[in-house]
């Protein structure tokens, strides 16, 4: 999969069980209508059990100039969970959810379904909020264990 190019996504979560994100490439839209999307993400990640407790969050979409904010999120560098939050400027959407300023699209949605195959948890989110951004910035990418450029 290493050789198949991804858009690079940073997935929030608030409530109740914390706050944490993830810097995640395996995010899918599955339908339309109702506007829902899949996420499948490593059972020993530590967002899973804040995530499935809380059941909202909203992914962000990174531009190629967010790329610090995608190592933030993977653990690239050394700093803690609640650390990655403070070297970032973030708003909140309609559902509370954070939303990192300059991203390419916020997509605020809550768990409807999960499954567990294999290694991975597959999220199903149900959309209920949409914001696209109108400049054309282009995506930033993850290839072959490396981030990249749309442009």
């Amino acid at each position: 999969m290493a050789s198949c190019a991804a858009g690079v996504h940073v997935i929030t979560t608030d409530g109740t069980a914390g706050r944490y994100g993830i810097t995640m490439t395996a995010v899918t839209s599955i339908t339309d209508e109702p506007p829902t999307v899949m996420l499948c993400i490593n059972k020993e990640a530590s967002i899973i059990p804040i995530l499935t407790a809380n059941r909202d969050l909203c992914i962000n979409t990174l531009s190629d100039g967010q790329q610090d904010i995608a190592e933030h999120f993977a653990g690239i560098t050394n700093l803690s969970p609640e650390e990655r939050f403070a070297y970032h400027i973030w708003h909140r959407g309609h559902s509370g959810q954070l939303e990192v300023e300059g991203a390419l699209a916020h997509l605020h949605g809550s768990i409807i379904e999960q499954h567990e195959i294999g290694t991975h948890y597959v999220f199903y989110v149900r959309l209920n909020e949409i914001k696209v951004a109108d400049r054309h910035t282009p995506a930033l990418l993850y290839f072959r264990r490396q981030f990249k450029s749309l442009a």
